[in-house]
């Protein structure tokens, strides 16, 4: 048996106890997922009267930049494993659109149940940000548990 847990690096110890011996109870490995967004996207509006684009149609892009961010990002990820799991995981960390890469990363590694956490967002941010777990769990093909997180 495989669980899957994406993370997004905030989910407290407790949830990551929790998703740990819940996965040690089923006798399954443990799969942990962090998605970091892609790398930057250029994109231009133009003005449907004109033609003329309102930002220009090239984007300064620092490789070595990009380069430093994945390290970081990669730091942040090793981290937070060490602090969040005592036991043996699985670690893998993919860039794309959230939603999307965990559930193809359910589908590549087959496992048997999705976990996520869950917080509780506003209509409108849902609507600004969009709601990671409600797409997963609307287009999943396998069993997805939200573990609820809340600031207290």
């Amino acid at each position: 048996m495989r669980v899957l847990f994406a993370v997004d690096l905030e989910e407290p110890a407790g949830v990551c106890t929790e998703v740990a011996e819940l996965a040690t109870r089923l006798g399954a490995d443990l799969l942990i997922l962090h998605v970091c967004s892609p790398g930057p996207t250029v994109f231009t509006s133009a003005d449907p009267v004109s033609g003329l684009g309102d930002l220009a149609a090239y984007a300064l892009f620092d490789p070595e930049l990009q380069k430093n961010l994945d390290e970081a990002e990669a730091s942040a990820f090793e981290n937070f494993l060490a602090r969040s799991f005592t036991g043996p995981v699985k670690a893998s960390m993919r860039k794309g659109l959230p939603a999307t890469t965990i559930l193809e990363d359910a589908e590549e590694h087959d496992v048997d149940l999705v976990i996520l956490g869950h917080r509780h967002h506003s209509r409108l941010e849902r609507f600004l940000m969009g709601d990671v777990a409600s797409d997963v769990v609307n287009h999943a093909s396998r069993p997805v548990l939200l573990m609820p997180i809340t600031d207290d």
